[in-house]
């Protein structure tokens, strides 16, 4: 009986062993990505977003530690109201960084079914805890989007190259 213990356990460890490395926060040259989330990367658009499942088709959705320390400091974020459809790629929000105004596109096709309003009075929040404070909740209407995004582990090469390429310094942002 112990030997056919032993040959199950010896059978099943790499698998328990990849069970328990998917959702490893990683750090990247000081920049985290957490590993509960799926990662959203454009390098030539400098877009870095997460989404993390809230559960019933809803997810929370924000700015990854790099895309906040590019941002720094935000003055600003103006997002679509709540109850607002919209398809993927949309203007979410409008963010106000410094001397530059740009857009936020959502990473989901859905409905906005909450908006962050500490964020909207405070959005420094973002620069300091990205992975704390999301800018808005969306109700999925197209789940298959999904597919395009990366796991943390998955984007950690790319993410190094962005950090090497812009010197980025995220040694401002707390998580």
């Amino acid at each position: 009986m112990r030997r056919r213990d032993l040959l199950k356990a010896l059978f099943l460890l790499p698998f328990l062993l990849g069970r328990i490395s998917m959702g490893k926060d990683i750090k990247v040259l000081g920049c985290s990505l957490k590993g509960d989330r799926l990662y959203r990367i454009e390098p030539h658009r400098m877009l870095f977003q997460w989404v993390k499942e809230e559960g019933e088709g809803i997810y929370s959705v924000g700015m990854a530690s790099l895309l906040a320390s590019l941002s720094y400091p935000l003055y600003s974020i103006r997002v679509k109201p709540v109850g607002t459809k919209l398809s993927f790629d949309d203007n979410l929000a409008t963010v106000e960084a410094g001397k530059r105004i740009a857009t936020f596109p959502t990473p989901l096709s859905g409905e906005i079914v909450e908006v962050n309003q500490e964020v909207l009075k405070d959005p420094e929040l973002i620069n300091r805890k990205p992975y704390t404070y999301w800018i808005a909740k969306i109700k999925a209407t197209n789940p298959e989007e999904l597919r395009n995004f990366k796991r943390a582990e998955e984007i950690e090469k790319v993410v190094r190259e962005v950090i090497i390429n812009e010197d980025i310094d995220c040694s401002k942002i707390e998580e």
